[in-house]
């Protein structure tokens, strides 16, 4: 899979004309502190580990040092049975339905990590055996209930069922791209639903013998992207299922790229991030359409600006950057949006090097409580306070300028802003007019920090010394209702503002 997208995204994105960074752009940031928006969204609380086999020894510190580092999940996805895994590490391997017993012992260390790092795990669960006819179907409910009631029962903080990892690729676009004609193809999107019935079968099962709240959930389909060529069929297959104890707990894709009808031709998200911006919208609207509960959660599993082997720059330096402020761009659009949950891709991947957020390949191998960018951008999102407040940016050129997001609670107040550049050269300096100061923050001493995450700061790839998340001012002030701060963002730099009682 990763040559063939490899093939197709052969040309490396080049740098597009921009002006020099030596001439800054102005843009201004309006935030009122007095105008709230909800609670905070929390991307950084969403999250993967890679397969069992990426960076196991490491997987214990890592959940150690998240968990230290404020980064503790509200749900972390782990993979049951990934394709890249050897076939013993498969869940489908590890329960015998002759004699009703599991040995989990291979994945034990990995889904105990996961639960000490979140407060809920999800479990990819993709049936490749019986979609591809090596297992009889009739096998796959009582399986998938034997797996589930003893998951359920050894590792509690399992509260979710994800069935499908990009089935339309998998079992569809991957062989058009070899040159299988749509109808010849494992799988087409109206015989998808057919094998995500016997999850949910299952999992009534399980819950029966389980308190409500405890309960799992199931959901899918995990696709490549949010394809209606794919989702709406599953959803109409869904609407006429005459089950009365059919469930979809959550609708769950991908967010990378879209591919033609063919899969001959990608188009990447990084282009223009503001195509994830309408998502929520069209689903509600196929909801709404098929007379189905709108307020089923969107679950974007996997998200990320460089899809498979992708990549814009041969050497990696400064793609790592760009990976961090592109991730920050897409939970933007995707925090705008209710009902929708992105997941971060992921803590160590287990071959592309871009998608990291601990500092994985080294001479020495993996380091251990070390971030990249992106990692220090999610440590940036988890200091930012609960309660969201308008913050208005009128440095927005296309998907492309300065991005920004305010909050504020109890504790204080914060707000981080972006330059999201791309492979665009262009710099801001920008003006920031707080307004509306939260009433504990005026006229006595505050502590005002300042993070920033660029080319050369909190960046171990410019200076291993100085790799985790830089304070670059602390100072103690005394505000009134109104503050200006003016900042500097090249591209793809970040700041966070921190306002505090000193």
């Amino acid at each position: 899979m990763a040559a063939l997208l490899a093939l197709a995204l052969v040309e490396p994105i080049t740098a597009q004309a921009g002006e020099s960074p030596a001439t800054a752009s102005l843009a201004t940031i309006s935030v009122d502190f007095g105008f709230r928006e909800g609670q905070l969204p929390r991307s950084e609380r969403y999250n993967n580990f890679a397969n069992v086999t990426a960076w196991p020894g490491q997987r214990a510190d890592d959940a150690k040092f998240l968990n230290e580092q404020g980064l503790h999940g509200d749900v972390y996805r782990v993979w049951l049975s990934s394709p890249n895994a050897p076939a013993e590490d498969n869940i489908f391997n590890q329960c015998d339905l002759k004699t009703r017993a599991c040995d989990f012992s291979r994945l034990d260390s990995y889904l105990t990590e996961a639960s000490t790092v979140s407060d809920s795990v999800l479990v990819n669960l993709n049936p490749t055996d019986f979609i591809e006819g090596r297992r009889p179907m009739k096998h796959l409910e009582p399986l998938v209930e034997l797996i589930l009631r003893n998951l359920k029962e050894k590792y509690p903080r399992v509260d979710y069922v994800e069935v499908f990892n990009e089935p339309d690729w998998q079992f569809h676009g991957l062989e058009r791209r070899q040159g299988v004609p749509a109808d010849g193809t494992t799988v087409q999107p109206d015989r998808l639903y057919r094998f995500y019935r016997p999850f949910y079968e299952a999992v009534n099962k399980v819950n029966r013998r389980i308190r409500r709240a405890d309960r799992l959930k199931v959901g899918g389909p995990a696709l490549m992207f949010r394809d209606g060529k794919w989702l709406q069929p599953f959803l109409d297959d869904y609407a006429s299922d005459k089950n009365p104890r059919k469930r979809l707990d959550f609708l769950s894709y991908h967010a990378y790229l879209a591919w033609d009808d063919d899969y001959q031709v990608p188009t990447l998200y990084s282009r223009d991030l503001r195509q994830v911006a309408s998502d929520r919208a069209t689903i509600r609207a196929w909801l709404k359409e098929r007379r189905l509960d709108t307020r089923i959660p969107t679950f974007v599993t996997e998200a990320g600006v460089y899809p498979g082997p992708a990549f814009d720059d041969p050497q990696p330096k400064n793609d790592y950057l760009r990976q961090a402020a592109g991730l920050a761009t897409l939970g933007y659009w995707y925090s705008r949006q209710p009902d929708t949950h992105m997941f971060n891709w992921c803590v160590r991947h287990r071959v592309e090097e871009r998608k990291d957020q601990l500092v994985t390949r080294t001479p020495d191998g993996p380091l251990t409580n070390t971030f990249t960018p992106y990692g220090n951008m999610m440590l940036m999102q988890s200091k930012m306070k609960d309660t969201r407040v308008s913050a208005v940016s009128d440095g927005l050129e296309e998907d492309n300028g300065v991005y920004a997001v305010a909050s504020k609670d109890r504790t204080g107040a914060s707000l981080m802003v972006w330059n999201w550049q791309h492979t665009h050269d262009r710099s801001y300096r920008a003006t920031i007019d707080m307004s509306r100061l939260p009433l504990e923050l005026r006229h006595r001493p505050v502590r005002q920090r300042m993070f920033r995450i660029d080319a050369t700061t909190s960046n171990y790839f410019a200076d291993p010394g100085t790799a985790g998340l830089q304070t670059v001012k602390d100072r103690i002030i005394t505000p009134g209702t109104f503050r200006t701060e003016k900042i500097d963002l090249t591209p793809n730099a970040m700041y966070l503002i921190l306002l505090e009682p000193a």
